[in-house]
């Protein structure tokens, strides 16, 4: 068993979630305030370890009502700044790691474990295994928000049941796809189901959702 998995990004037209510099603001408020509905829904927010030392995130809720999801965040080096915004808490964060990380990053995980994070170390950090112990960790419903190659992880293994995406009226020409991997070959590739999609309030964005099937 594993949770309900969305994945939520905003991209350019061209479907890129960051530029060649990783500027990646792309949301408009009515944007910020529909991830943050969402936010509000799920029991954790999920991000790679590239989202962390690149963004920065503090992942809580700031334009919706309702209590702080726990956070999630992967690192198979350990290679994490114990004073990143997503360390800090209330609310909880869950790091998941191997085996390996832990016996060389000795002074690290002490430091995360005084911040109250909790370490799962896996043998395997395939997506659906992160998955199914977030679930056996009594977590439903997860939101992905990044980044590509994370996002791209989820999609390759299957182990998502809908993608929401923003498209913002920017165009970068190169940075961070928002799917960033090797790719799939064209015949393999995977077929959703559109279930739903508007006009963002700000008239100049469009938001799409689509399902697995």
């Amino acid at each position: 068993m594993r949770p309900y998995i969305i994945i939520f990004s905003t991209m350019t037209i061209d479907g890129k979630i960051a530029a060649k510099d990783y500027y990646s603001e792309l949301s408009c408020p009515f944007d910020k305030m529909r991830l943050h509905l969402v936010r509000s829904e799920v029991d954790a927010i999920l991000v790679g370890a590239n989202t962390v030392k690149i963004d920065d995130p503090k992942l809580l809720l700031k334009y919706a009502k309702g209590k702080n999801p726990i956070r999630v965040t992967i690192s198979s080096k350990l290679d994490l700044d114990p004073s990143a915004n997503i360390f800090t808490s209330p609310p909880s964060t869950i790091l998941y790691t191997t085996q390996n990380s832990l016996k060389t990053k000795e002074k690290l995980v002490e430091e995360l474990k005084k911040k109250r994070v909790i370490i799962r170390a896996l043998d395997d950090l395939s997506t659906c295994n992160i998955a199914e112990d977030l679930y056996e960790l009594g977590i439903k419903k997860v939101l992905i928000e990044g980044g590509g190659k994370t996002i791209w992880n989820f999609i390759k293994e299957g182990c998502y049941d809908e993608i929401r995406i923003t498209i913002s009226p920017k165009i970068f020409g190169n940075g961070v796809s928002i799917v960033n991997g090797e790719g799939f070959e064209g015949l393999k590739a995977p077929t959703l189901r559109l279930i739903d999609f508007k006009l963002c309030e700000c008239k100049n964005e469009i938001h799409i959702m689509y399902k697995k099937l």
